[in-house]
């Protein structure tokens, strides 16, 4: 029991008077009982709000935590798969939560560098494509001895793209070599390097090194088939099916020279056959028809002497000499009265050149007349 004016607690529930400050206390049994109740309750009441408001902050605090946990672990999700300004955008709202959460500050801090990293390895490989190697290879030389002094996977992620950029650029290196080549076997110690180069991109080199072959090939062979040096041609082409077997186009290109040989041959041939055909008929034409009379005069003079001359022409395609022409002189009833020979001037007729020749044949008649009964010649010996 407790007084109204004082407020003095511990009250004998029986008293009228307060004993701490005399008032009197006039309370009836049952606002004393209420009183009781009251002061009794109080205490409860207190710790109930006292424990709810102790609950709630838990429970907020406890939901901020999971809010942070999740953003810190979609962070983390994000950075290894690469997706850094992202994780660092997660990491932001987590610290909006928790700013002075130390892991999540240490874990920005993180990213932020492999962020800067993973920039310069991104300028490192657009110097691999400008074929800047050296100073691509100088680059990657540094940012290694910088992740190497980190354990973190996500440091981790970043040696792994390193070695593939590594690759990159002794790829790169490679690939220049390769197009300064210019014949099937220096491509041939090429690819024969390649093998034993622990690379995953070897394979792509290698058809690299197989589609030049296939190029050089096929261009050389198409020169040389131009000039119908076929043999050269197929040399060509074979020395690269060493390599590339079964390639399709060398197969085709191949076929493509053999059939052009054979008909280039066929051709040949039937140029010798004709050349051969003609240059008989030419020197049947030189042996019998080369030598033509294109002139004759024949004249009886007063004292019955008869006059002959006349002219001929070579016709021929080679140079004839000792030409003899054959005649017969009769008189008017066929009676032969001279059968001679006579030599044609000059001596030696070159093609389309002209010659004459002339007799006498005494003792004719008047009406006496001639006849050329043959014109003979030998061509000339050809020397080579």
């Amino acid at each position: 029991m407790f007084c109204p004016n004082c407020g003095t607690n511990n009250i004998e529930n029986n008293a009228n008077y307060c004993s701490q400050c005399g008032k009197k206390l006039n309370m009836d049994t049952s606002k004393k009982r209420k009183i009781n109740i009251l002061s009794f309750m109080l205490p409860i009441i207190s710790s109930i709000i006292v424990a709810v408001i102790i609950f709630s902050t838990q429970y907020f605090e406890s939901k901020v935590n999971e809010k942070v946990l999740k953003f810190q672990d979609k962070a983390e999700r994000a950075a290894l798969s690469g997706e850094y300004k992202k994780a660092l955008s997660l990491l932001d709202d987590a610290i909006a939560y928790r700013n002075n959460y130390k892991i999540l500050l240490e874990e920005k801090k993180m990213i932020e560098s492999v962020l800067e990293l993973n920039d310069d390895l991104n300028e490192v490989e657009q110097k691999i494509m400008d074929e800047h190697f050296e100073a691509a290879q100088k680059e990657i030389n540094l940012l290694k001895r910088q992740v190497d002094k980190n354990e973190s996977p996500l440091y981790a992620k970043l040696t792994h793209e390193i070695e593939q950029v590594e690759s990159s650029v002794k790829i790169g290196e490679i690939k220049e070599e390769i197009n300064k080549l210019s014949t099937i076997n220096q491509l041939a110690e090429k690819l024969s390097t390649i093998y034993s180069l622990d690379l995953k991109e070897a394979s792509e080199l290698k058809q690299q090194i197989y589609t030049k072959m296939v190029i050089l090939s096929s261009t050389e062979a198409e020169k040389n088939l131009e000039n119908n040096h076929f043999n050269q041609a197929l040399y060509q082409v074979d020395a690269a099916l060493q390599y590339v077997v079964n390639n399709e186009k060398l197969i085709s290109l191949k076929e493509r020279i053999i059939e052009e040989k054979a008909s280039f041959e066929k051709a040949q041939q039937e140029r010798i056959d004709k050349a051969m055909l003609a240059a008989k008929q030419e020197e049947q034409l030189n042996l019998t028809k080369a030598v033509e009379l294109t002139g004759l005069d024949f004249k009886v003079d007063k004292f019955g002497d008869a006059y002959m001359n006349g002219t001929v022409k070579n016709n021929g395609t080679e140079t004839v000499h000792s030409i003899l022409v054959e005649f017969f002189v009769t008189d008017k009833d066929g009676v032969i009265l001279e059968k001679g020979k006579t030599n044609v001037f000059p001596n030696k007729l070159d093609p389309g050149e002209t010659g004459e020749f002339e007799h006498v044949t005494y003792s004719t008649k008047n009406d006496a007349k001639v006849e050329i009964t043959k014109i003979s010649w030998l061509l000339e010996e050809k020397k080579g």
